[in-house]
């Protein structure tokens, strides 16, 4: 997996160990994803994160339904679409509202792993490895046995 869609993809991938700390490391991911600023209005810093599709009409918490946003963009949506919203503003950008929509359809992601530009940790390893066996192990068991160094 190139890029963690939902936060619970960094915890089960064993790149967070715990379910507060994935759940940070995907919201920050987020927030400097736009370069630290607010998608919408590009003047401020993103503090919070926006949902394109609000929850309270059927929009989740996956990546690509979540922008980076400052709080006065965040409230001054509400619950409106972003698109109608968007286009309303006065700070309304063209080239902005073409990367919202690539954000919203993962364009850049997929771009991304056809270039070869994402970072994967795992490799799958074709060679024949030694294991460890029995000879490696001790014979000696207990309080009187010493190891030598």
């Amino acid at each position: 997996m190139a890029v963690a869609e939902a936060w619970s993809d960094l915890m089960f991938d064993l790149s967070c160990l715990s379910k507060q700390h994935a759940k940070r490391e995907f919201r920050q991911s987020i927030k400097y994803s736009f370069g630290g600023l607010c998608a919408y209005c590009r003047n401020h810093r993103a503090t919070t994160l926006d949902h394109i599709r609000p929850r309270s009409k059927g929009g989740s918490n996956l990546r690509s339904n979540l922008l980076p946003s400052c709080l006065s963009c965040n409230n001054s949506k509400g619950s409106e679409t972003w698109l109608s919203w968007y286009e309303r503003q006065e700070f309304f950008n063209e080239v902005a509202k073409e990367l919202i929509e690539e954000w919203i359809t993962n364009k850049r992601f997929e771009e991304a792993v056809d270039e070869g530009r994402t970072h994967n940790r795992t490799k799958v390893c074709t060679t024949k490895g030694t294991l460890r066996s029995d000879k490696d192990e001790q014979t000696c068991v207990g309080e009187d046995c010493l190891a030598p160094a």
